[in-house]
C-alpha cells in the first residue's frame, strides 16, 4: 500500500513538472506568436498548432470555466461560437472554411493566452507586437528603394515599389496593423521618461506615419485618422483648447501627405471618382462602389428564400449566398464575380451569416470590451487604441475573413480579458 503511494506521488509530482515546464514554454510561445502576427498568417497557424498542445499539457485549460463565470467578453465570444456552430449544423454546409478560420485564428488562439498569461507578461507582449510591426516597417522601406524584391529571409514580399506591403495578405491588413502601432507608440511617447526612448519611438512614429501613406491602404489611414479623433474627445473632453489643437495638428498632417504622398492623392481622388460614379452613373464596379453596395442588398438579403431572421444564412454558407446576390443584382462582368461574396463589412456579414440573434451576441462582445473595467491607465489606453481601429475597420472590410486581424485581435482581446478579471481572483487559479 506504502509502495503503490510512493508511485502515486512520483508519477503526479513528474507530472507536475510536466505542467509547469508547458507552461512557461507556453509563454514564449505567445511571445513568439505576438512577435510574428505581422508577419504571416502561416506562421501564427504553426505556433497556434503547437501552442495547443503545450496549453493541454499546462492544464491551463482548466481555467476556462472561471474565466466564463468571470468575464462578460469571454462568456459572449463562447455563445458566439456556440451559436456559429449552431448555424453550421443547421444549415447545409459542404464547406466549413469560414468555421476552420473562425476557430484557429480566433477562438482558440483567446482560450491560449487568457488562460496562460500573467498581468507581469503583458508588456512583453504588447512590445514584442510593436518590435515585429518595426521590423516589417524597416523591410517596407527596403522594399519602397528598390532594396527588397520578390522575398525576404524566406518570406515571401506581397507588395512592390509602389505598393511596399511586406508579408501581410494586402495594404488592407498592414495599414490596420500601422494605424494601430502609431497609435500605441504615440500614447509611449508621452508615458515614458527615458529621453533616449522618446527619441526613438518618436523616430518610430514618424516613419511608421510615413510608411502608411507611402502604402494605398486608405483603410488604415481612415481607422488612424478616426481612432485619434475619438480618443482626442475622450482623453481631453474637459479640455477644448487640447482638443482644438489636436485636431488641427491631425489636420495639417493628413493635409501635407494629401500633397506630397502620390498614393494617398491617387486613392483619395479615386475614392471621390468611385462615390461620383456611384450617385450619377449608378455604377459600382468601383472598389467605393462595392463597399456601397453592402448596404443596398440588405434588403436582398433579407428577402433571399435561404435567409432567417433568427439564424442568418449559415456561417458557412453566407459568401456563397451573397456572390449570388451580387452576381443577379450587378451582373458577372463586375468585380462582384471575383469578390466571393465579401461584403466588406463586418456587420452586414455577421447578421447575414448568423441572423438577428447573432448580430446582438456580437454587439454584446462589443459592449463588454468597451464597458469593461480596467485600472491600469496604460492597458485601457490600448484597450481603446485597438477597439477603434477594429470597430471602424469593420466597416471598410470583414474582420472574419482577413486571418491577420483575428489573429492580432485574439492577442489584445485576450488582454482586454484578463485585466478586466479580478486580479485577486486570477491569481488563486493560477496558484490553485
Amino acid at each position: 500500500m506504502l509502495v503503490s503511494k510512493s508511485i502515486k506521488d512520483k508519477i503526479i509530482s513528474s507530472f507536475n513538472k510536466i505542467s509547469y515546464f508547458s507552461d512557461k514554454i507556453l509563454i514564449i510561445c505567445i511571445f513568439c506568436f505576438s512577435f510574428f502576427v505581422s508577419f504571416n498568417p502561416s506562421i501564427g497557424k504553426t505556433l497556434i498548432n503547437n501552442m495547443f498542445y503545450l496549453w493541454l499539457l499546462s492544464l491551463n485549460f482548466k481555467h476556462i470555466v472561471y474565466y466564463i463565470k468571470n468575464n462578460k467578453v469571454f462568456l459572449w465570444i463562447i455563445i458566439l461560437f456556440a451559436w456559429i456552430s449552431f448555424t453550421v449544423l443547421i444549415t447545409d454546409s459542404t464547406n466549413y472554411y469560414n468555421y476552420d478560420n473562425f476557430i484557429k485564428y480566433f477562438l482558440l488562439p483567446i482560450l491560449i493566452i487568457v488562460t496562460t498569461i500573467k498581468k507581469e507578461y503583458i508588456k512583453y507582449i504588447i512590445s514584442v507586437f510593436i518590435l515585429g510591426l518595426f521590423i516589417n516597417e524597416l523591410i517596407s522601406y527596403g522594399i519602397y528603394f528598390g532594396f527588397i524584391k520578390s522575398s525576404f529571409l524566406g518570406f515571401k514580399i506581397v507588395g512592390n515599389e509602389l505598393n511596399p506591403v511586406p508579408f501581410l495578405t494586402s495594404h488592407i491588413e498592414y495599414t490596420t496593423f500601422l494605424s494601430f502601432g502609431i497609435i500605441v507608440s504615440l500614447f509611449s511617447f508621452f508615458k515614458v521618461q527615458n529621453r533616449y526612448l522618446k527619441l526613438i519611438l518618436l523616430i518610430f512614429v514618424v516613419t511608421m506615419t510615413t510608411n502608411m501613406f507611402l502604402t494605398t491602404g486608405r483603410t488604415g489611414q481612415f481607422t488612424l485618422l478616426g481612432t485619434l479623433i475619438f480618443l482626442i474627445i475622450i482623453y481631453f473632453k474637459n479640455n477644448i483648447k487640447h482638443i482644438l489643437g489636436s485636431l488641427f495638428i491631425i489636420t495639417v498632417v493628413f493635409v501635407l501627405f494629401f500633397n506630397f504622398s502620390s498614393n494617398t492623392n491617387k486613392r483619395l481622388k479615386q475614392g471621390f471618382n468611385d462615390i461620383e460614379k456611384v450617385l450619377v452613373d449608378k455604377n459600382y464596379n468601383t472598389s467605393w462602389g462595392i463597399r456601397l453596395t453592402s448596404y443596398i442588398i440588405i434588403p436582398d438579403i433579407i428577402k433571399d428564400k435561404n435567409f432567417n431572421i433568427f439564424y442568418g444564412m449559415g456561417y458557412c454558407k453566407v459568401d456563397d449566398i451573397i456572390q449570388e446576390i451580387h452576381i443577379k443584382k450587378f451582373g458577372d462582368e463586375n468585380k462582384f464575380a471575383k469578390t466571393y461574396g465579401h461584403l466588406h463589412n463586418t456587420y452586414i456579414t455577421i447578421f447575414s451569416g448568423l441572423g438577428f440573434i447573432g448580430f446582438i451576441v456580437f454587439i454584446m462582445i462589443w459592449y463588454y470590451l468597451f464597458s469593461s473595467k480596467i485600472t491600469d491607465k496604460y492597458l485601457n489606453f490600448i484597450r481603446y487604441s485597438f477597439l477603434f481601429v477594429l470597430f471602424l475597420g469593420g466597416f471598410s472590410s470583414q474582420l472574419f475573413w482577413q486571418r491577420e486581424v483575428m489573429l492580432l485581435s485574439a492577442i489584445f482581446i485576450s488582454i482586454i480579458i484578463y485585466t478586466s478579471t479580478k486580479e485577486t481572483n486570477k491569481e488563486i487559479i493560477k496558484n490553485g
